[in-house]
């Protein structure tokens, strides 16, 4: 399975923000892993949308590119500004009303972009073994 597939990627956000919930809880208690909690649901659900709408763009661009291209460009980035703002307005209202631990909200908040450095990381792990294996890639061995 490629590990940064979009299905491989969700999944492994779900697994990740699970052990940053487990970590805060543990480590700071209820409230800052609730923080962490409702962070990280936040740029889970966010990530999956993003993955919906461009998929939901290109698909049709790639079957037929040049109809309506720049009505799906627009309409796409419609969505997204719209959907940044509301997600503004979500983290704004539950920091100002101290619904959340805002260290444990900003943790939940790097869900994704942890997962993408692991998932990066362990492609460069993938690569550099493949460049330490001297028989890879050919049938008789180098030295």
């Amino acid at each position: 399975m490629d590990a940064l597939s979009p299905r491989h990627l969700k999944i492994a956000n779900w697994v990740v923000l699970a052990v940053l919930v487990l970590a805060g809880f543990i480590w700071r208690g209820r409230e800052f892993a609730l923080g962490i909690l409702v962070g990280g649901l936040l740029v889970v659900v966010n990530f999956h949308l993003l993955h919906q709408a461009l998929r939901g763009m290109l698909e049709p661009l790639a079957s037929n590119p040049r109809e309506g291209s720049s009505r799906a460009k627009a309409w796409f980035a419609g969505r997204q500004m719209l959907r940044f703002f509301a997600l503004l307005v979500i983290i704004f209202l539950l920091v100002s009303h101290g619904w959340v631990n805002i260290f444990g909200l900003l943790v939940g908040l790097s869900t994704v972009v942890l997962t993408l450095m692991l998932a990066a990381l362990n492609e460069m792990i993938k690569l550099k073994n493949k460049e330490a294996n001297p028989s890879h890639g050919t049938p008789h061995s180098i030295s």
